[in-house]
């Protein structure tokens, strides 16, 4: 997913969320998807890491955690870390995003 927002591959990005997707961005605003889409259409992501996922499940859905870092175009220095908890559902043989919220972490 994170490629495909890189990639500004927004046909792909959209295909993961779900229809009623509510997502919480790192300074607490809380987005539709619509909202959601159009905020990373405004960001620019160059590159990103992440690590220390964890998945746990929960009936049809699985909750996944991790770090994560994003960096401007041509930028060489990671931005802020920020902690990624999201829902995700199994929905027709395919993984579809319900919820995610971005929080910075602290240090």
């Amino acid at each position: 997913m994170w490629q495909a927002v890189r990639d500004k591959d927004w046909k792909n990005f959209e295909a993961h969320l779900a229809p009623m997707f509510v997502g919480v961005t790192s300074r607490g605003v809380a987005l539709d998807r619509a909202g959601w889409l159009a905020y990373w259409k405004e960001s620019q992501i160059g590159a990103y890491t992440f690590g220390e996922v964890t998945v746990k499940p929960a009936g049809a859905d699985m909750v996944v955690t991790y770090p994560l870092q994003l960096a401007e175009p041509g930028g060489t220095a990671p931005g802020p870390a920020l902690r990624v908890v999201s829902v995700w559902q199994s929905v027709k043989s395919r993984w579809i995003l319900i919820s995610t919220s971005l929080t910075p972490v602290v240090q």
